[in-house]
């Protein structure tokens, strides 16, 4: 089981997870017609890359689409965070979600680095 989620469906796969987690947070914060949008986004870009990514990988071109979906991800959950971080009304918690963007900001662009170099 753990070695399928060091794989690298397995990593995108549990982004998406956290995507959609998050989604549905946004739904109990901001309301249901913001989650809705954000869901809308996320299959709008989630299923043709899925799709390439499992149909249209021939030569290596699988890479490409991990890239981008990878990078979707990690761009539509900082997104996500940054929508927290407006919707917070306390200084503690903004603080705090304001420190998870970063984290995510950092992750995102440790991922560049290592897909590309």
């Amino acid at each position: 089981m753990l070695s399928f989620l060091t794989t690298d469906t397995g990593i995108l796969l549990i982004l998406a997870l956290a995507t959609m987690v998050l989604i549905g947070v946004v739904g109990k914060v901001r309301g249901w017609r913001s989650a809705a949008i954000h869901a809308v986004v996320f299959m709008c870009y989630s299923a043709p890359l899925w799709y390439a990514l499992f149909f249209r990988g021939q030569y290596g071109a699988s890479l490409v689409w991990l890239f981008y979906l990878l990078m979707a991800y990690t761009v539509h959950i900082i997104v996500l965070l940054t929508t927290f971080v407006i919707a917070c009304k306390t200084r503690r918690n903004r603080l705090l979600l304001v420190m998870l963007t970063v984290v995510m900001i950092v992750l995102f662009l440790l991922f560049c680095v290592l897909f590309t170099g």
